[in-house]
């Protein structure tokens, strides 16, 4: 069955939007490329749905119609508050199948939300702890096992507000930078892992992908995008079922999820993304861009990602208001026999 298929990219150039779309049309389907920025999103007064979703991005704003697309792959970077949202009304309101739900997609853009999720689920992490403002850094430092801590901004990506603190005169000074800039930000507890991690990708039930992540040199930080380097490995059952379990537990099917080994070779889970990079694709030899698009054929009739639910526990497919595909007269015509019951 050809399905249309529309990506969500705020880069449709990019090398990896453009495997998403050439893994598409290789398998005989027809993806689509939408910038989520261009899109306007409009809520009906009927209490029978009529939601919708139009294309601001030419000269009149032109409806995108639900009926003609199967599935959406979002690749939300940034902007989660417009994102999330966006995710949200073509899954949920128009019964679109998605390949990440909102609540996933929300959840990893915030490390805290992810750690405490991870938690509820009985998923190891390393020590965290998260103020709004902090008065008492000593206290904090030594409820995660003292120095060397980590310190993350709450949002960020790609390793961007990652930092080692090792001392104490750079702690005080670069935590009392970040909280009287506002910056969001929590204490981690430091897991010597030899400036290594292990990215994993989870589809669906399935790690379809790992690959072990080296930082370069001088730079605790792994991230293949800050200069690191990967090597395709294949993971053992037991990391294999935590990373398909911490995915899980944040409601997302579709996930790149790190996890670190400590000198013990326990496995912690230090983050979880919704539009991870694609560069392991490369680096593994495996194509993962595929492997998304087999899980859409498997999956799209759902018209949800399979594991949202709103809050009456009813799956967002019934949930989801229906289009009214009848005519004007057909809609009076039906009123008019109801009136008369």
């Amino acid at each position: 069955m050809k399905l249309t298929i529309l990506i969500l990219s705020t880069s449709p150039h990019s090398e990896a939007t453009q495997l998403f779309f050439k893994a598409a049309a290789k398998r005989g389907h027809n993806p689509v490329i939408k910038n989520p920025n261009n899109l306007y999103l409009f809520v009906s007064d009927s209490e029978n749905g009529f939601d919708r979703i139009y294309d601001g991005s030419g000269e009149m704003a032109e409806r995108l119609v639900a009926r003609n697309y199967d599935a959406i792959i979002p690749r939300i970077h940034s902007d989660v508050n417009f994102g999330v949202p966006l995710v949200r009304h073509f899954n949920q309101n128009l019964g679109i199948f998605s390949t990440q739900s909102a609540s996933g997609i929300r959840a990893a853009s915030n490390k805290f939300e992810t750690h405490q999720k991870l938690s509820i689920a009985g998923i190891k992490t390393p020590k965290t702890i998260f103020a709004k403002s902090p008065k008492h850094i000593k206290f904090l430092i030594e409820k995660i096992g003292d120095l060397p801590a980590i310190a993350k901004t709450v949002k960020g990506s790609l390793g961007l507000g990652v930092m080692i603190l090792k001392d104490v005169e750079q702690t005080n000074s670069t935590m009392e930078a970040l909280y009287h800039n506002q910056v969001e930000t929590l204490l981690q507890a430091f897991i010597d892992g030899k400036a290594k991690d292990i990215r994993a990708i989870v589809v669906g039930n399935e790690v379809v992908a790992s690959m072990e992540r080296t930082g370069k040199k001088g730079d605790f930080r792994a991230n293949v995008s800050r200069g690191g380097t990967g090597m395709k490995i294949e993971l053992s059952e037991a990391d294999k079922e935590l990373c398909i379990k911490a995915a899980k537990s944040i409601n997302l099917s579709v996930a790149g999820v790190d996890l670190i080994k400590d000198a013990e070779g326990n496995s912690y889970i230090i983050e979880i993304n919704a539009a991870f990079g694609m560069q392991i694709q490369e680096i593994t030899g495996i194509d993962i861009a595929g492997k998304i698009i087999e899980y859409i054929e498997k999956n799209h009739k759902q018209k949800t990602t399979g594991t949202s639910a709103n809050a009456n526990g009813a799956s967002a497919a019934s949930a989801a208001p229906k289009e009214d595909k009848r005519t004007f007269w057909e809609v009076l015509s039906s009123l008019r026999a109801e009136k008369s019951l």
